[in-house]
């Protein structure tokens, strides 16, 4: 049975185990903040407003960007939905609004789904569940896509995590439920461990190149003035994880990893957030199951047949120094 106490406004669920405290939403099945010891270690968004620039949400079924919202799948032309403040491109999945509802619950961790309903531009129902969990080791993040259709459907999926600059009270910014950080991401160190980098123009990124001087981040480097990108060729533990770790000026060491079911990692340096989110002042690290406008290139595209399921776990770790 759910605790009522720990369902927030505007259908949210606070999480907690020991120092360790989360919110998510119900309105796309996303992360608003993540906490360790008070500390903000995403920077999420505060609670009764619009979650801005896709933050902590899921991005399915593809991730990203679409060129020109247009691609051919089984011999169709489609065309998905492109929203006026987003550019010129379809962007990051149909998800992101939906609401979804809650199917188990306890102190810390719930389970949340929906159906994506077939639509225009994307003709394939979805069945979508997610498992948001809190234990010692920090947070976990757990997605299970089914396709419902009795077709086959092209899919790709991503999840858009900012992590903290860890500064704390930015002058006039409002995220992280919370705040952005006073200071930029410049002086955080990163650590990725992609040895082939996905380069190209207007967001569309399908150029791969072997890692160079001034995107080769496998041995720790500070951000600086850099604007990183997407990595792909991702070494990987012996339990099969990757690792992004981004060292804060703060004395905070914070590392977002994630399973064989994404083989790539795009970090974002927040250049063009909103003044009031502020500007390099969080990066995103984003779990991604292929390419920039995958149902062009292919590049990573997972094809689901009736019935087919995708399934990926990432998760974030949080340890001050």
């Amino acid at each position: 049975m759910i605790d009522l106490s720990e369902v927030g406004g505007a259908g949210e669920h606070v999480l907690r185990h020991g120092e360790h405290e989360a919110v998510i939403v119900e309105a796309g099945g996303g992360l608003r903040t993540y906490q360790v010891a008070g500390v903000d270690i995403v920077a999420g968004y505060p609670a009764g407003t619009l979650c801005p620039s896709a933050r902590g949400h899921w991005l399915v079924p593809w991730p990203n960007r679409i060129r020109d919202g247009r691609y051919r799948f089984g011999g169709h032309e489609h065309q998905l939905p492109i929203f006026g403040d987003e550019g010129r491109h379809a962007i990051h999945g149909l998800i992101r609004w939906m609401p979804f509802q809650v199917v188990a619950r306890d102190a810390s961790s719930v389970e949340l789904a929906m159906v994506q309903p077939a639509r225009p531009g994307y003709p394939w129902p979805l069945r979508v569940r997610t498992r948001w969990s809190l234990d010692d080791g920090g947070l976990s993040a757990w997605l299970h896509v089914e396709n419902l259709s009795d077709d086959e459907a092209p899919f790709g999926a991503g999840a858009h995590p900012y992590l903290s600059a860890g500064h704390g009270t930015a002058d006039g910014a409002t995220v992280g439920g919370g705040t952005a950080g006073g200071g930029t991401i410049d002086d955080m160190t990163v650590t990725v461990p992609g040895a082939t980098v996905v380069r190209g123009e207007d967001g569309i990124m399908t150029t791969r190149a072997a890692v160079g001087d001034d995107s080769d981040f496998r041995r720790a480097r500070r951000i600086g003035p850099n604007r990183l990108g997407l990595y792909s060729d991702l070494e990987r533990d012996a339990s099969g994880l990757a690792r992004v770790v981004a060292e804060r000026p703060d004395g905070w060491t914070v590392s977002l990893w994630q399973d064989e079911a994404w083989p790539f990692v795009l970090l974002y340096t927040a250049d063009a957030v909103s003044e009031e989110e502020g500007v390099r002042r969080s990066l995103a690290v984003e779990p991604m199951t292929s390419a920039v406008d995958v149902f062009n290139t292919g590049d990573g595209l997972i094809v689901l047949k009736p019935g087919g399921v995708f399934e990926g776990t990432w998760g974030i770790t949080a340890d001050a120094r």
